[in-house]
């Protein structure tokens, strides 16, 4: 059992957007550090690892990383369709994973990712950072703390601003194709369909359309809608995509005592009780400036160095992808699809 002040050392698998912001937040935290990092882009590593430190050390090749002994956890944050094989190989080296949302792109997937984590006595955590970032914290905060009763009611928007062509993340070609992406659903919404389950409780069924409206470089939708039986007999309803052209990130959950609003772009959160005399009552909430992802990779260093309980775990990125795939039959199949165990 490692000792309060030790420090984990990490090899990162891909330098992309999200890669690189995970190594740097790293540098803000004191139980885990850089030890490597990789990319098949060997330039993306060696920056990244630069970047970093003069002893951090960049790899072009997987394996060779995975050969490290003195790298005991991995990150994996590769392309979506990428999970499932990575996240095998590193576990089949006796690392502990940090793995990127989506978990995987099927729940089969998911669940022989889970099975050989536990099989090996290895750990396993997904990057459902959304719940953790602070507007998404303090409502699940109030909410926790029982301000609105039971929750009944859940609605969100989030949609980007249309993007045109090849723009910001989505100049990478990988994004364009669903094979590579699993859909818009798995490439973003995943953090929807997480935050709403631990607002709402599980889910007994759900609905979805979608269409791809304004992105004809892309081969799946730029538009979804979601509705979202749940066990507890609530509603809920996920607008998402980016076929907007005002990008908006908003959410409203409603229980027996009154409602949480917030607003992701603006950094707000207010409420209001159904209580006589009671009025919108602003919540402070601090600007997040990265505190999401230095929460989740300081409680996975910890989950492997002192075995604390992690604040997102394996079966939270399983079942948003359960979400997910259930969505897109729903699409499919044009009826609700009901969600089991």
């Amino acid at each position: 059992m490692a000792r309060q002040g030790d420090v984990l050392p990490i090899g990162l698998i891909g330098c992309g957007n999200m890669g690189s912001s995970h190594a740097r937040q790293m540098g803000a935290l004191q139980e885990i550090n850089l030890a490597a990092a990789c990319d098949v882009d060997e330039a993306k590593a060696r920056a990244t690892a630069e970047a970093a430190g003069d002893r951090v050390a960049a790899f072009a090749d997987v394996d060779e990383l995975l050969r490290r002994a003195g790298i005991p956890a991995v990150i994996v944050a590769t392309p979506n369709f990428t999970h499932r094989d990575i996240v095998l190989k590193a576990i089949a080296a006796g690392k502990d994973v940090f793995c990127e949302k989506p978990m995987a792109l099927t729940v089969a997937d998911c669940d022989t990712m889970i099975a050989a984590a536990r099989e090996a006595g290895r750990k396993l955590m997904v990057g459902q950072v959304l719940r953790l970032m602070s507007v998404y914290s303090t409502v699940r905060r109030l909410v926790g703390e029982g301000l609105i009763g039971t929750p009944q009611a859940i609605r969100v928007l989030r949609s980007g601003g249309r993007i045109t062509g090849q723009a910001g993340a989505y100049r990478a070609s990988w994004r364009a194709k669903r094979a590579n992406t699993g859909g818009i659903l798995f490439e973003v919404h995943v953090h929807e369909f997480d935050l709403m389950r631990s607002l709402m409780g599980e889910v007994a069924e759900v609905s979805a359309m979608a269409e791809n409206f304004f992105h004809p470089e892309r081969d799946y939708e730029d538009h979804v809608v979601v509705t979202l039986r749940f066990r507890n007999g609530g509603i809920g309803v996920l607008e998402a995509g980016g076929a907007h052209a005002i990008g908006s990130t908003e959410g409203i959950v409603t229980g027996g005592k009154g409602s949480i609003a917030y607003n992701g772009g603006r950094n707000s959160v207010v409420y209001r009780l159904v209580e006589p005399g009671s009025e919108t009552v602003d919540v402070p909430v601090e600007r997040d400036a990265g505190r999401g992802i230095q929460s989740e990779l300081t409680s996975f260093a910890r989950w492997v160095l002192f075995d604390e309980t992690p604040v997102v775990t394996a079966d939270d990125g399983r079942r948003a992808v359960q979400l997910a795939e259930a969505a897109y039959r729903s699409v499919a199949q044009k009826r609700a699809i009901a969600i089991d165990d």
